[in-house]
């Protein structure tokens, strides 16, 4: 074999690691920003295929901020809810999901048939009250006697696009201080940016430091945020120390495939394309300032972001149930998506073993090959034996580029997409947290009145009457604006999901098509060459 071969580099596999800096990773909804919730857990990577090493890797710190913008639906009146009535919970509504095993009906919500077309749905919202800080409080609906009408996000037509290019993977300095820049050019016919083309230069740890800014502004209400590849320490290290011409190439291109196809992610979505962080991402020419937090996901660090997040909201009151039908069934078809992609992923890693087994196996043929035709005295079977050990290189050869088109067109998807779903699953634990934010305030508000109550029959207590009335005046007020944020991230994990698994049947769709034309080309390349070398073993027969 040539030496290209000998030294390939394996695409990476995907195994959970063991992140020992994942800590400081999401703020708890009733600790202040300067608390952390320790993210500890052990993973095993014993399984990757790829002979690459785990890497440590830090979680960005996500600061639960909730922001009201222009997001909030303007046909929503304040409402005090009452915290004294049981919760009245309204009849879920059912939506349709094409891709759920249980096939429910439409509803109020269509999934469209383009992955660039808006989705409509209607949420129909109940408010919830508390009785005791005790009782365990389920999530509501919504308020009550409020119908709120979800907008449907307008999404571009097909001749005002955005395409985004990522080339010219650069090293940039010398030894452990060196990095690698990626040119990103931009053609767009959008209003909203000064040219239809631009270009420029940016580091991977730009790339994390964008990533983390969109997580801090748009995860808390309700926005499915696509995540970038995971830092590889190690290999980048020998980059670093690499010369020019010892630079491993596949493991540079393949992170410059994996960068454009986050920034084009980006660029699909419509809130995130018009975020001001992302346009000055790809838009200004000029360096970007050095981001401090430049550590991407790992598989592993997600799960014990759920897992802590999890226990701190249970934590915070009791244990949170979930009423809304919709949004149970959408988070179990998730974690049953995640779980059987993960398996998918590795099935792929064990086929492309596997292949690596066999294209060695037929390289060991080829040699024995060639030592059977030296020493064999027919001289007709010696050139066969020798023909049919050139096939066996050149089908060594097919079979190799094949299984690498392969990682790149299937498995680097489905690790996508993994990766989605941890974000989605995110977006999830972060509507439970509004919530328990908002029947927290419930709970104060109630005990405020109490308070009052009891003051306005005491006449020692009526100095007291103003800073009551203050205080339950501005609770009321925190009482209203949790509410409207639970619905709006409500309404928008809705608007989210839709989108999300129309653009996932697509890419899906689109992939496999690809997949199976590389499949039949391998196929029919291979037929080729034994058709080429039949004539040579005919000879053999005369």
């Amino acid at each position: 074999m040539s030496n290209d071969r000998e030294h390939r580099q394996s695409p990476p596999d995907f195994a959970d690691e063991d992140t020992k800096d994942d800590d400081q990773m999401f703020k708890s909804a009733a600790l202040p920003v300067t608390d952390d919730i320790p993210l500890s857990g052990e993973d095993d990577d014993d399984d990757n295929p790829f002979g690459e090493p785990s890497v440590q890797k830090k979680i960005p710190t996500y600061i639960n901020e909730l922001s009201t913008n222009n997001e909030t639906p303007s046909d929503v009146p304040p409402v005090t809810p009452n915290v004294v009535l049981e919760p009245q919970l309204s009849t879920p509504v059912k939506q349709d999901n094409e891709l759920s095993s249980r096939g429910s009906s439409v509803s109020s919500s269509e999934i469209s048939t383009s992955a660039t077309q808006p989705v409509q749905s209607t949420a129909s919202l109940e408010s919830q009250s508390s009785t005791s800080a005790q009782v365990s409080k389920p999530i509501a609906s919504g308020t009550t006697g409020i119908t709120t009408n979800m907008k449907p996000t307008q999404k571009r037509s097909d001749e005002h696009n955005i395409e985004i290019a990522v080339s010219d993977p650069t090293k940039v300095g010398e030894g452990m201080s060196s990095y690698m820049t990626y040119r990103i050019t931009t053609k767009t016919s959008l209003a909203m940016f000064k040219k239809n083309e631009f270009s420029v230069n940016r580091r991977f740890s730009d790339f994390l430091g964008l990533h983390d800014k969109l997580v801090h502004k748009h995860l808390p209400l309700g926005v499915i945020i696509p995540s970038p590849p995971e830092k590889d320490t190690l290999v980048m290290a020998k980059v670093k120390i690499s010369k020019e011409e010892a630079i491993p190439i596949d493991f540079i291109d393949r992170r410059r495939s994996q960068l454009e196809r986050y920034l084009s992610r980006l660029a699909r979505h419509e809130k995130l394309v018009q975020d001001p962080d992302f346009r000055e991402f790809i838009e200004m020419p000029t360096e970007l300032p050095k981001s401090t937090s430049t550590q991407a996901f790992s598989s592993a660090g997600v799960l014990r972001a759920l897992t802590n997040i999890s226990q701190q909201v249970t934590k915070l009151t009791t244990k949170t149930s979930e009423q809304d039908q919709w949004f149970d069934e959408k988070h179990t078809f998730i974690v049953d998506l995640h779980t059987n992609l993960k398996h998918l992923y590795t099935h792929f890693n064990t086929l492309f073993n596997q292949r690596k087994e066999s294209a060695q196996a037929l390289k060991s043929l080829s040699t024995s090959l060639n030592h059977l035709a030296t020493i064999e005295e027919h001289t007709l079977l010696s050139s066969a034996l020798i023909e049919l050990a050139n096939v066996q290189d050149k089908i060594e050869q097919i079979n190799i580029d094949h299984s690498i088109k392969e990682y790149t067109i299937i498995s680097e998807l489905i690790k996508e997409y993994i990766s989605l779903l941890d974000m989605v699953q995110l977006a999830f634990q972060e509507r439970i947290k509004i919530h328990q934010q908002w029947l927290n305030a419930e709970d104060t508000l109630r005990k405020k009145r109490e308070t009052k109550t009891k003051l306005e029959q005491t006449p020692k207590g009526a100095d007291k009457l103003p800073q009551v009335e203050m205080e339950i005046n501005e609770w009321e007020g925190k009482v209203t604006r949790n509410k409207e944020d639970f619905e709006r991230i409500s309404i928008s994990i809705r608007e989210e999901l839709d989108v999300f698994e129309q653009t996932r049947i697509d890419d899906f769709k689109k992939t496999i098509e690809i997949y199976l034309k590389q499949l039949l080309e391998q196929q029919e390349k291979i037929l080729e060459i034994w058709e080429m070398y039949l004539p040579e073993a005919n000879k053999i027969n005369i």
